[in-house]
């Protein structure tokens, strides 16, 4: 299965993103189910890893794949562990860090900011009540999320940068592979053909061997320009 071919356009990726939080948060607001919220963490967290290996990326790319339904198992478990161990008092909360950068890297930048603050919006709603110190946490996530955002850009336009000058070399390449096969036509074929015909000019009885000494160049020189014609 290709990336592209795994690939959910915008809007269905930021509706999909938006009801795995939602589930998040009603799971997290049932007393009932919250003492499981380890357990459906490490399920989705098993399904993630399930996704990718179905997807045959490497082993060692833990990023979600762009605009996937990777980024949505992602979000759901990182939000699943945050809000079951105290929300934006937890231990685990400066994954919501790691969290941003994958939604920035596999997302596109208006996703990325409508759920950067549905994220926010997430954490205030389990606890309205914050303290400064954790509201002051709560409020650091656009200042992040605006900085990977530029990272992200400045990235692109490096690789973008490097396709053009790889494309730039290969045109280079094909230039001077023409301009090759030009010197050697010129100097191999059509310099000896030009001295020869000289000499057969010196006889008026070799007419008929310039004529077709003069139709092989010039089928040469038509083989030669459809070469240049067709690579270009």
């Amino acid at each position: 299965m290709s990336a592209r071919s795994r690939q959910l356009s915008s809007l269905l990726h930021a509706i999909i993103m938006t009801i795995g939080i939602g589930l998040v948060y009603w799971w997290l607001h049932i007393p009932s189910l919250q003492p499981y919220s380890f357990q459906a963490f490490a399920i989705i967290g098993l399904l993630y890893f399930l996704v990718k290996g179905l997807s045959k990326g490497k082993a060692w790319h833990i990023l979600p794949a762009f605009m996937s339904i990777e980024t949505v198992l992602a979000t759901m478990s990182f939000l699943l562990l945050i809000g079951a161990t105290g929300n934006t008092s937890s231990w685990f909360y400066p994954l919501t860090y790691i969290h941003l950068f994958f939604i920035v890297f596999s997302s596109h930048v208006g996703t990325s900011i409508a759920i950067t603050m549905m994220i926010m919006l997430f954490h205030y709603g389990l606890t309205p009540n914050l303290i400064q110190h954790d509201l002051v946490s709560l409020l650091t996530l656009p200042i992040i999320m605006a900085f990977f955002i530029f990272a992200k850009l400045q990235h692109e336009e490096v690789i973008e940068d490097k396709l053009i000058i790889e494309e730039e070399e290969v045109k280079l390449d094909k230039l001077e592979s023409e301009e090759f096969q030009l010197q050697n036509f010129l100097k191999n074929f059509l310099e000896p053909k030009i001295s020869q015909l000289e000499k057969l000019l010196e006889h008026p009885n070799n007419s008929q061997s310039v004529k077709g000494q003069l139709h092989l160049v010039k089928l040469e020189i038509e083989k030669v320009l459809n070469r240049i014609s067709s690579s270009v």
